[in-house]
């Protein structure tokens, strides 16, 4: 019983531990937000974000393009998960905001996001580099 225990702990700490692993440095980083929406139509802007610890901040040159916002995130093998926790106002889309999975690749300075969202039927591209 208690080797089973032992072993169950260890299990839990070696998934959690995947999810901790942050290979993404802190800094600043700028580039463009593109969005292709259900009718085909696409959208790019400019965006900052920062990233510090296990936490980041959006900010784009064009309203909505992307919402700003902030929040958390969580790394796993090559996928980032991405939960805005700001407060936002309702004068816009909010199936535009950030949140969710998304498919990452990261080279030390140059840091690309990319998001098939089927649900809202959207493809975004986030393409950074580092400041």
């Amino acid at each position: 019983m208690r080797t089973t225990i032992l072993l169950a702990i260890l299990v839990l700490l070696s998934c959690s531990d995947v999810w901790l692993f942050n290979p993404i440095d802190d800094g600043t980083y700028a580039g463009t937000f593109t969005i292709t929406l259900e009718n085909g139509l696409t959208k790019t802007g400019n965006v900052t974000f920062t990233f510090k610890g296990r936490t980041y901040s959006c900010v784009p040159d064009k309203q909505y393009l992307p919402p700003g916002g902030a929040g958390e995130f969580l790394t796993f093998g090559r996928t980032i998960r991405i939960k805005d926790t700001a407060l936002h106002t309702a004068e816009f889309d909010w199936t535009l905001i950030l949140n969710g999975d998304f498919e990452f690749t990261f080279d030390g300075s140059r840091l690309v996001l990319q998001q098939n969202d089927t649900k809202h039927h959207r493809f975004r591209v986030i393409d950074l580099i580092r400041r």
